[in-house]
């Protein structure tokens, strides 16, 4: 796990600039990926070329069989995996450094210069605590999409590479292999099961983000109903004092036929 406690930490920093839904999916990619993979997947996977068993022992078939059956190991996928899918986070752990940077110096601008009508900061608190909102979420919202799409494109490459199901037999017939080789690999049905729990992650990942792109979009449009509300209050009284004006008519109508 020393390899990805560089990783972690700056993941470690988005959760406080992350919605709930972030969080939880930040969760999932520390537990159920890093440590997952870190603990169980690699002593798993580290025999699937050493214990692989040939019905031939021609010297360089097994390699030839076993880069045949994995053009990239399934650890190295999924570490691949992992850091792609994490760098449009870490490009928005970017952006939201930046603006909390460009916000302070102009908190210090203010204080400097308390005579002047400069507008506050608009995304940062005093704190470092930003709220997701206009460039700020449209940033967050790239990140998401291109999450989506790196989560889906990794699916779909593993289906391609490997499959779902580890296969005990690998047919091969490439040179150096003197006739048709048939390999038998360590374990697959163990292996077969950790390939099923990565793809289960993967896709409850694809799921939390979707969800979140909905619940942006949910807060964003409260945000502005929220916003209408005033101008739809300021309107109401021209309509009220309309009604009163036509009220006092009425009165002085009546109060003039009854005096006569």
């Amino acid at each position: 796990m020393g390899q990805w406690s560089f990783l972690s930490a700056l993941l470690d920093k988005v959760q406080s600039h992350s919605t709930v839904i972030g969080k939880i999916w930040l969760s999932v990619l520390f537990i159920f990926r890093i440590m997952v993979l870190g603990a169980g997947v690699e002593k798993v996977w580290s025999d699937e070329q050493s214990k692989m068993i040939c019905n031939t022992k021609q010297p360089g078939c097994k390699n030839v069989c076993y880069d045949h059956a994995f053009p990239i190991s399934h650890i190295r996928f999924w570490v691949l995996q992992i850091i792609l899918v994490s760098t449009p986070t870490l490009l928005y752990l970017g952006h939201v450094i930046h603006i909390i940077h460009k916000e302070n110096k102009l908190r210090e601008y203010i204080k400097t210069h308390s005579s002047e009508t400069v507008k506050g900061p608009k995304y940062s608190d005093e704190k470092g605590h930003v709220t997701i909102k206009g460039n700020l979420l449209g940033s967050y919202m790239t990140s998401l999409v291109f999450r989506i799409i790196l989560e889906i494109a990794f699916i779909v490459g593993q289906y391609y590479l490997y499959g779902f199901v580890m296969d005990p037999r690998i047919v091969c017939s490439r040179a150096p292999c003197p006739f048709t080789v048939e390999c038998y690999m360590s374990r697959p049905t163990e292996k077969t099961i950790f390939i099923i729990f990565m793809l289960v992650v993967a896709c409850v990942s694809v799921l939390f983000n979707i969800a979140e792109i909905f619940y942006l979009a949910c807060c964003r449009s409260s945000r502005r109903r929220s916003k209408t509300v005033p101008t739809a209050l300021t309107i109401n009284p021209r309509f009220g004092s309309e009604s009163l004006i036509k009220n006092e008519k009425l009165n002085l109508y009546d109060a003039s036929h009854s005096s006569a």
